[in-house]
């Protein structure tokens, strides 16, 4: 038997083992030591993104909290004999409905929610929120429950003009004569405009610059009228025939009247002309 020595663990070592021996043990690119308290606690950098994030999610927040207290103050209050429950028994919210009601104190803090406050509260379905959210802004509006005619005219009817329903007097139509030039009547429609300034409604003012200035205008001239024959279908394509419409507006005689008729075709066009057309 030939007995054969093992190798030493320090033989295997590789070469630069003897270094790390040297430096204490540890293999680094220096011999200063870590402190404990570096590894446990890593420096900390201030982060500006996540602070913007914050900073405006903070402000949303404080400012919905606002608008819900708003919200709150100015909230319509409820039909008579209504509750939470009777406004969700009426609108047909069906299974869940008792819950809900649970849910809230206060009339004010259930008509005044929107569609993100909608989404928190729980175990309803998706079409029993869309239909509280719809209902909801129905009522903050107006148009829910169903009130009468007169009601929902005093409600929805406006306020009436100071000058609306008037008699027209000689200051009053110089002062439509300069706003109708100021706004440009020829141009657009400036009767919005106009009607604000004179306090009456859009047609009224209309009305009474058409009687003042349209109708003796165009008394004084004359206008000429051609109605042709060129009302027959025109033919597109074998399966397609426009019709063009056979409707006439013609203006009354009365305010524009017709000149005399002269009308000659020049010698070079009649051999075109078509008597069946024009």
């Amino acid at each position: 038997l030939r007995l054969v020595a093992r190798p030493t663990l320090a033989a295997l070592a590789p070469p630069w083992a003897s270094f790390a021996a040297a430096a204490g043990g540890r293999r680094g690119f220096c011999d200063d030591e870590v402190p404990k308290w570096h590894a446990r606690y890593p420096a900390k950098y201030f982060d500006f993104k996540a602070f913007r994030e914050a900073l405006k999610e903070k402000k949303e927040s404080m400012s919905e909290a606002e608008l819900r207290e708003v919200r709150r103050e100015y909230a319509p209050p409820a039909p008579e004999g209504w509750t939470v429950l009777s406004f969700l028994e009426q609108m047909g919210f069906g299974d869940g409905a008792e819950d809900v009601a649970n849910l809230f104190e206060r009339w004010e803090d259930f008509i005044s929610m929107t569609a993100k406050d909608i989404t928190r509260i729980p175990d309803i379905a998706i079409g029993q929120r869309r239909k509280l959210d719809r209902f909801i802004t129905l009522f903050n509006h107006g148009l829910w429950p169903k009130v009468s005619s007169d009601e929902f005219f005093e409600r929805f009817g406006g306020r009436p003009l100071e000058n609306e329903g008037t008699a027209w007097t000689s200051q009053d139509d110089k002062q439509l004569l300069e706003l109708a030039r100021l706004y440009d009547a020829d141009f657009g429609d400036p009767w919005i405009y106009v009607s604000w300034e004179m306090q009456r409604k859009e047609e009224d003012c209309r009305d009474r610059y058409v009687e003042l200035v349209i109708k003796p205008r165009e008394r004084s001239t004359t206008h000429e009228l051609a109605i042709t024959k060129a009302s027959r279908p025109l033919h597109m394509h074998r399966k397609f025939r426009m019709i063009p419409p056979d409707l006439y507006i013609v203006p009354s005689e009365t305010n524009f009247p017709l000149a005399p008729l002269k009308f000659d075709l020049p010698a070079a066009f009649k051999k075109y002309r078509q008597d069946d057309i024009f």
